[in-house]
């Protein structure tokens, strides 16, 4: 089987359509290809460029990975293939199948050497420019996620490839700039000017570092009245649209994202959807800003806050598992690019400590949710909220004492939450102190007499308490308010059989 870029499961985009190997030929890893006889290589060579021929004609973005996926499974040394199936990915925003095909394509190239057929067709400076283009796809990914320092070294290694390539410059200048370091960016600046005289790379470098500098007004007005350059228009337009968002000019974010849906190269074969959302600082009524969807999921490009509160959203409302883990993997992906890009922080924190928390990773929820509480400050609308899933989530870590502070404060500023009470209850069980625990728990059923949490942690109150009779009533109502509970029933069984045991002589 093709290891790399094939999905394992299928992607739609107006209907399931498979994207996988579609030759009647096993695909190969790169060692079990160059390990065959010379003939099985040629023929597999030939197939592969059918598929290839192919790649051309195709009209739709699912149609071009296809050919592609099955001609790099054919003859798997070959980096061009990988490399244009790598860009195909990127444009659709799926990074995951980007980085794997990259990896490939670093391997290819890697193995290029004296008697290879790729070089012999190409000529011997292929090895090089493949090794060119394959470092500015890696350092475009990661300038895309924000993983700025990654990209450096992919930067470097493109320089080493090509000293004074021009689009190599580009990326370089950015970096410096978003990075902060000033006379790098200002260097390259000054030899993009003297070399490429009309450049508009030198206000987006300039601009990336102005953002770096917290000067978000400054940034945006390096942008205003700039028409990009052809290349990277698109990367170009995206950055101009997150600066006008920053700055709160909405009309201008949406206009540049726009110009950015407009200038992606995969435009005409892909079935790529506007949607428009709140950003996530935004109440859901608030002013919605355009994004661009591709396979119904992937952020392709348009204002990722915006995507980040939509895919929150979509996975609240999942109804089925997969798409649950779906929208909870892109929830955390679009999450940790808008946390590195130090966007609305507090709120990004606060959504993804909601995925983690719904996900079961208690540590990881924690972590963000106590960012969220602590960027949002001692008051704000969120404070009850905060705090009571930072007190659930310490009571499953079993850090009572802790819990209870966090559940305390919440219930100060609003009393009505029959769900943090039983919280309350349980932990205040598990220091030792049962009276508040008793009050907390009664509280609980009151304010919402169905919730069978806080029957079931009063009946373990009573139960430790040694009222059988108390526990068993209890029990009873939580079993017939959430049947089939496991946990509720083996705890009614055990007070069953020690009620039992009491009355046997």
């Amino acid at each position: 089987m093709l290891m790399g870029c094939a999905p394992t499961r299928r992607a739609s985009c107006g209907g399931d359509v498979p994207l996988g190997y579609s030759a009647e030929l096993d695909s190969l890893g790169l060692a079990e290809f160059l390990a065959l006889e010379p003939a099985a290589v040629a023929s597999r060579r030939a197939l592969a460029g059918s598929h290839l021929a192919r790649v051309r004609a195709a009209t739709r973005a699912e149609g071009r990975i296809r050919e592609l996926t099955t001609a790099a499974g054919l003859a798997p040394d070959d980096p061009a293939v990988w490399l244009e199936l790598a860009e195909l990915w990127r444009g659709l925003g799926d990074y995951l199948h980007t980085d794997q095909c990259l990896n490939s394509a670093v391997t290819a190239v890697a193995r290029l050497g004296p008697g290879s057929v790729i070089l012999a067709e190409r000529g011997a400076d292929y090895k090089e420019s493949s090794a060119l283009e394959t470092a500015l796809q890696r350092a475009w990914l990661h300038y895309d996620r924000a993983e700025w320092r990654d990209a450096l070294p992919w930067v470097r290694a493109a320089l080493r490839a090509e000293p004074g390539n021009e689009a190599a410059l580009q990326i370089r200048g950015l970096l410096a700039g978003i990075l902060g370091d000033r006379s790098t960016a200002a260097e390259i600046a000054g030899d993009l000017r003297r070399k490429y005289e009309f450049t508009t790379d030198i206000a987006w470098i300039m601009s990336n570092l102005e953002t770096n500098l917290g000067n978000e007004r400054a940034a945006f007005n390096s942008f205003l009245n700039l028409r990009p350059d052809d290349r990277r228009v698109a990367e170009c337009y995206r950055d101009m649209g997150r600066s006008a968002e920053r700055v709160g000019e909405w009309s201008y974010a949406s206009k540049w994202y726009r110009e950015s849906a407009a200038a992606l190269p995969l435009r005409k074969i892909s079935c790529l959807q506007e949607r428009r959302f709140p950003p996530v600082s935004e109440p859901a009524d608030g002013y919605a800003l355009p994004f661009w969807l591709a396979f119904d999921r992937s952020y392709v490009t348009g204002s990722l806050s915006a995507y980040l509160a939509y895919a929150f959203a979509r996975f609240e409302a999942a109804a089925t598992d997969f798409d649950r883990e779906a929208w909870g993997g892109l929830v955390v992906n679009a999450a940790g690019i808008c946390l590195r890009l130090e966007m609305e922080q507090p709120q990004v924190h606060r959504i993804r400590g909601r995925v983690f928390a719904r996900t079961g990773r208690v540590a990881r929820a924690l972590a963000d949710l106590k960012a969220a509480l602590a960027g949002f400050g001692p008051r704000n609308d969120y404070l009850v909220e905060l705090e009571a899933q930072i007190g659930h989530l310490l009571l499953l870590q079993e850090k009572h004492t802790e819990a209870i502070v966090h559940l305390k404060r919440a219930l100060a500023v609003d009393d009505s939450g029959a769900r943090q009470w039983s919280d309350l209850g349980l932990a205040l069980i598990m220091v030792g102190d049962r009276a508040a625990a008793g009050e907390a728990l009664t509280r609980a059923i009151l304010l919402e007499p169905t919730l069978a949490a806080a029957r079931y942690n009063r009946g373990l109150m009573y139960l430790h308490a040694g009222d059988l009779a108390a526990a068993e009533s209890d029990l009873i109502v939580a079993a017939e308010l959430a049947p089939g509970n496991q946990e509720i029933i083996n705890l009614l069984q055990q007070v069953k059989l020690q009620i039992r045991q009491q009355r046997t002589p």
